[in-house]
């Protein structure tokens, strides 16, 4: 079988760089996603899990400077101090890093999105056991617990049947079963991760008010993700709207071609990446190199399988656990991919229910990235949710 002619790659990988790298890195994040923030790399670990096999061709295939670009903060990323593997419901294995002493007061547990990996939580990561540090700057208080979602980063994929919000809610649980067995806790997800702690909400609202104690929604949603049409003309998202199938068919059914397709459409992809997640035109380009690096390991058939679970999202049954909690909404005024409105509506049923401890902010000049893009208000906010659930 001969290759598909130039013409064709430039049609077919401009339709998947926007499905694969859009919208299906959209609605909840911008397909970021391979492997777990070392010191100062992102990349497989030795010893850790093996991405999954597709087809003939092996992700960990990739060049090894996709693979290994540079972590933005160099060597002043944080290692971790403790790492495991938790089993998941279904035996599945989640790949999970702990920074901070074991017998902290408290836990954050920070929940990364949509084709993410922990590796989005660089900025954080070495910047809350600082920020959290008592009046005496000894004993951080709080210790953090990081994890790869399912089929992202160095955790394990399961069935295609449960790359659902529901399984990653059970997930979250299972991890804090695991992990975090006592004490209090503050949940904060980015995108699909704010998904997945308003699902567990909805499934399990007897954690919230016990060992849940606040909880952090950056950049997300509890549901109404279909219509999105990602900031393009109209005339371009009914185009989407009729390409998205095939190009989920293809990632699911055809997965060697499609990978084929992105590394063919490497330019187009890191654009989309650019132009979707970040919305200063002068963002640092190690930023955009960081997070095409991981791209590279997302399997496109974990961007097919998780993408119709998040349009599909309905947490309304969410907000009324968390009426009672210190509460964090946070999104990018220029996010195109999970817009502002989605925050406002999720503060608004929150102030609607009675929520007493709710803060929202909305960060200037932002994309869907703004933990990347604006970190240092990021964390800003995430260690005053943490007072603030610390001092009830």
């Amino acid at each position: 079988m001969r290759p598909p002619q130039p013409r064709t790659v430039g049609l077919v990988g401009g339709l998947l760089g926007l499905a694969a790298a859009g919208t299906a890195v959209g609605v909840a994040a911008t397909r970021a996603a391979s492997s777990r923030v070392r010191a100062d790399k992102v990349g497989p670990v030795p010893g850790a899990l093996p991405l999954p096999h597709v087809d003939a061709v092996d992700v960990t295939d990739l060049p090894g400077d996709v693979q290994r670009a540079e972590d933005p903060l160099g060597v002043g990323s944080r290692p971790a101090d403790r790492t495991a593997l938790v089993p998941a419901s279904d035996g599945v294995l989640l790949h999970v890093e702990e920074v901070g002493p074991r017998d902290a007061p408290l836990t954050v547990v920070l929940v990364h999105g949509y084709t993410l990996s922990m590796a989005s939580w660089t900025f954080q990561r070495r910047d809350l056991g600082r920020e959290l540090a008592t009046g005496n700057g000894h004993a951080p208080q709080a210790r953090v617990v990081l994890y790869d979602q399912r089929g992202h980063g160095a955790s394990a994929r399961g069935d295609a049947a449960h790359s659902t919000v529901d399984q990653l809610a059970e997930d979250l649980a299972s991890v804090l079963d695991a992990r975090v067995p006592r004490g209090p806790v503050v949940l904060v997800g980015h995108s699909m991760g704010g998904m997945t702690v308003l699902q567990l909400a909805a499934r399990r609202p007897d954690l919230f008010g016990g060992r849940v104690v606040g909880v952090g929604l950056v950049s997300t949603s509890a549901g109404g993700l279909a219509d999105l049409d990602l900031g393009l003309p109209g005339v371009l998202t009914r185009v989407r709207a009729a390409v998205f199938p095939v190009a989920g068919f293809v990632m699911r059914h055809r997965p060697t071609f499609a990978e084929w397709v992105r590394r063919s459409a490497a330019d187009v992809v890191s654009w989309a990446t650019r132009a979707l997640s970040f919305a200063r035109a002068d963002v640092d380009p190690r930023l955009v190199d960081y997070v095409d690096a991981m791209i590279g390991g997302t399997p496109v058939e974990v961007i097919a399988e998780f993408y119709p679970a998040i349009v599909g999202l309905d947490a309304e049954a969410a907000i009324e656990p968390l009426a009672n909690l210190p509460v964090l909404v946070l999104t990018g005024d220029e996010d195109k991919l999970i817009p502002q409105g989605h925050s406002d509506r999720i503060v608004a049923e929150l102030t609607a229910a009675g929520a007493r401890d709710l803060r929202y902010r909305v960060v200037p000049r932002s994309g869907h990235l703004v933990l990347l893009e604006h970190p240092d208000e990021v964390t800003a906010a995430v260690v005053d949710l943490v007072r603030r659930a610390g001092a009830r």
